[in-house]
């Protein structure tokens, strides 16, 4: 051991325990080895015959900065690549940008509700990546939709899929008439997609690469969905846009969810890929 650490250890002024810095930092002492045990943190100083550990400051800050981490989403193999890249790489990078989309909804969302407002904005956004599990079905209402919803989610679930956390399930209407300035109440196909972990991917998935869409946030009951049709039809014209796939209502409330929530409540995004 070097003299300048010697002295820190003699002194003990400026070093903490284990129990000191889980205290401080809001973790505990089999966390703090675990960081260790990940090659993330390192004490100071090992009494060898005590087996205590010692931490200084840097220590603590290193804690601090991994917990931000956390909480901004990141997984532990993320950040370890970020100390082994000098800072971040372009992959990292992508992941904190789905990250703040995503935070980005949710907030959009829940600032909705608590407003209690009439509210249908257009907006071009992009939209990332989607491994699914989907299915096709027909049929002509909301109800219809919710339950086979339903019912595929029980299903992959049995099959061992995860339902990917961050990600709203959504469906894709196979109907472009509101293109024309219609929308009828008619039986149509659509595609109940469950985005999951894109480690389950298989035969039985599909993915929807990352595109560019025009989205219309529409807070209300779905009994007035047909005006959120025409207004993103309008917004087509008006914007030059050029539509390369059907729309897609994201974010649709799963039944048991939708017991929660007051119909006149909910938030849907209906976003169609534009060029």
């Amino acid at each position: 051991m070097n003299e300048s650490i010697e002295r820190r250890v003699f002194l003990k002024k400026d070093l903490f325990t284990i129990n000191q810095i889980g205290k401080v930092c809001g973790i505990s002492r089999s966390t703090i080895l675990r960081l260790e045990k990940r090659g993330f943190l390192t004490p100071v100083y090992c009494n060898e015959d005590s087996g205590y550990r010692y931490y200084d400051c840097l220590c603590v800050t290193k804690i601090m900065q991994i917990r931000a981490f956390l909480d901004m989403g990141l997984q532990y193999d993320d950040i370890a690549e970020y100390y082994n890249s000098g800072g971040g790489t372009p992959e990292l990078l992508e992941k904190l940008k789905q990250r703040i989309f995503i935070l980005k909804r949710a907030y959009e969302e829940m600032n909705l509700r608590i407003e209690d407002k009439n509210h249908l904005t257009a907006e071009i956004i992009n939209l990332p990546e989607y491994v699914c599990y989907a299915k096709e079905f027909s049929g002509l209402n909301t109800e219809n939709r919710y339950n086979d919803m339903y019912n595929m989610y029980n299903e992959l679930i049995k099959k061992g899929y995860k339902p990917h956390s961050s990600k709203p399930v959504f469906v894709i209407n196979k109907r472009d008439d509101f293109l024309n300035g219609k929308y009828e109440d008619i039986e149509v196909n659509y595609i109940c997609c469950v985005p999951v972990d894109p480690d389950c991917a298989s035969e039985e998935t599909v993915t929807f690469p990352a595109c560019r869409v025009l989205s219309a946030l529409y807070y209300g009951s779905y009994d007035n969905f047909r005006e959120t049709y025409l207004y993103l039809s309008k917004k087509v014209k008006e914007l030059g846009l050029k539509p390369i796939d059907y729309p897609r209502t994201m974010g649709l409330v799963m039944p048991a969810t939708g017991q929660e929530i007051n119909p006149d409540k909910y938030v849907t995004r209906l976003v169609l890929p534009v060029e």
